[in-house]
């Protein structure tokens, strides 16, 4: 084997030099080798079986030194039987030379009782390069005997040392190096052979279950997020989960739902675009038709009937709301809203125009304002006005459609107190109640309407107007709960400069 990488390495070395070889060298160099994950798991595995083979090669060439070495100790213990029992004179003249061509030695040595005895010899070394006691080897002798015989050099003379028959004390054999290094050369080859193809078997069963159980389902998941990337308002392209138990299953159906709130909020925030471009396209003109109806109002002031007097003013400022509201809903579909504008006002006298604005079903719905009389808040009028008048009107339609539940008159309630550092307001009817699967989507636009003709975009609008002011608003009723919605408005207390109190 050694042989064999100093050969090759001689090989490459002349490769390297000729000018053919460098330029092949030079053009692969450049060029980028893509392999896939298959190839790529497929060589790595090769490599680990090949180094673990390497890291027991020097035990196992060792064990089998040691059985070679043992199996010539024990011919040659034999052979010392044969000749230490036998008289002299009735031992053959072939017999030692067969005897020593068995073992493979050139001499056999016994020692017993001190004295050594020459039974059989054929050619005696001029020198001995290397003696080997085999009688009591341990792990780190026979590594350091297995490394020593295969770096050494041509033409040793080695000799074995063993246990001796009948008491003696050890038999020694005296035989050229070259027969055990031809054997381990022999075995290194069998090895050698037998490793790569146990690599070549490993590594393609390994690569196919590896294929089978992660790199096709991973290839599935790559593809299906490409595919997705390209169209990801195509609900058809969502990934279909394959049911598996193992990491890549749970990742599918995390995908598969992520995929699925990109296309909804894609449809959604798509929604929104074209409503901004429709409003922005009808913006113009309803502003026009609004202003028209605002100059058509102001004649009412000069009508001396005292009901047109007494509507006059709550038509104009009608109007002006709507001329608001209506920029207010451009502004909403840009996704920019106003700043809230603070001041000190009383709540109640705000909570009256916005049940009067919402109409609730003439007159078939009742309004209880239960806000204290001197209640007031620190906050933007109009903004919180657009979110009373939203809460009430929805509570409204909920009646209107549903009716009240059994046994209770249709009202819709608002109160208000302060609790610890903080302004509760609440908004609550007696109606059906907000179905629970309405409820987690309850505050997101386009997503909260139940009714025909609604728009989804009330309780998306009010809450974000509660947030502009630092403030928050839930649904309070219970999971469980059939009778009637609450709705509650959490503000922190703020300050404003001292200024006249404003209805």
């Amino acid at each position: 084997m050694r042989d064999l990488v100093v050969s090759q390495s001689k090989t490459l070395a002349a490769a390297d030099k000729s000018p053919a070889g460098s330029g092949a060298a030079l053009s692969a160099g450049r060029q980028a080798i893509r392999l896939g994950l298959a190839s790529r798991v497929l060589l790595l595995i090769t490599a680990f079986v090949m180094a673990a083979a390497t890291m027991i090669y020097i035990p196992a060439v060792a064990g089998y030194r040691d059985n070679w070495l043992r199996n010539r100790l024990s011919a040659a213990h034999t052979a010392a039987l044969v000749l230490e029992a036998a008289p002299s004179s009735m031992i053959p003249e072939a017999l030692p030379r067969q005897l020593l061509e068995s073992v493979g030695a050139r001499v056999i040595v016994l020692s017993k009782r001190g004295t050594k005895k020459i039974l059989a010899a054929s050619e005696l070394p001029p020198a001995v390069d290397e003696v080997y006691d085999m009688r009591h080897p341990t792990f780190w002798t026979s590594i350091a005997g297995a490394v020593a015989t295969i770096t050494a050099p041509k033409g040793r003379v080695i000799t074995i040392l063993g246990h001796a028959p009948m008491g003696g004390e050890s038999v020694a054999i005296t035989m050229d190096e070259a027969p055990l290094k031809d054997a381990m050369r022999s075995y290194s080859w069998r090895l050698f052979l037998f490793t790569l193809v146990m690599s070549a078997i490993v590594s393609t069963l390994a690569s196919i279950a590896i294929h089978l159980m992660v790199l096709r389902p991973l290839r599935r998941l790559t593809t299906n997020l490409v595919e997705f990337g390209a169209d990801p308002e195509n609900a058809a392209r969502v990934i279909v989960p394959s049911g598996a138990h193992h990491e890549i299953g749970r990742a599918e159906e995390a995908l598969a739902v992520m995929q699925e709130d990109l296309a909804r909020e894609l449809s959604q925030k798509k929604h929104l675009a074209t409503l901004g471009l429709a409003v922005a396209k009808i913006n113009h003109d309803m502003r026009n038709m609004l202003t028209s109806a605002q100059l058509l109002s102001d004649r009412l002031a000069n009508v001396t009937d005292p009901l047109a007097q007494r509507l006059a003013p709550k038509l104009v400022a009608t109007l002006d709301r709507a001329i608001r509201f209506c920029q207010a809903t451009m502004t909403y579909g840009r996704a920019v809203d106003e700043p809230p504008k603070l001041r000190r006002f009383l709540l109640r006298p705000l909570v009256d125009e916005a049940v009067e604005s919402a109409a609730l079903g003439d007159g078939k719905i009742a309004a209880a304002n239960a806000v204290s009389e001197d209640f007031e808040i620190v906050a933007d009028a109009e903004q919180m006005f657009r979110v009373l008048m939203n809460l009430i009107r929805n509570a409204a339609d909920a009646l209107q459609s549903a009716g009240a539940s059994a046994g209770l008159p249709a009202e819709v309630r608002i109160s208000a107190r302060r609790e610890d550092a903080a302004l509760v307001i609440e908004v609550e009817d007696t109606g059906p109640g907000v179905p629970p699967a309405l409820r987690p989507q309850l505050f997101k636009a386009f997503s909260s309407s139940s009714r025909a003709g609604g728009s989804g975009l009330g309780l998306a609008i009010a809450a974000d107007l509660v947030l502009a002011h630092g403030g928050r608003i839930r649904l309070i009723s219970e999971a469980g709960d059939a009778v009637g919605a609450k709705f509650r408005i959490t503000l922190p207390l703020l300050h404003a400069p001292d200024q006249a109190l404003q209805p």
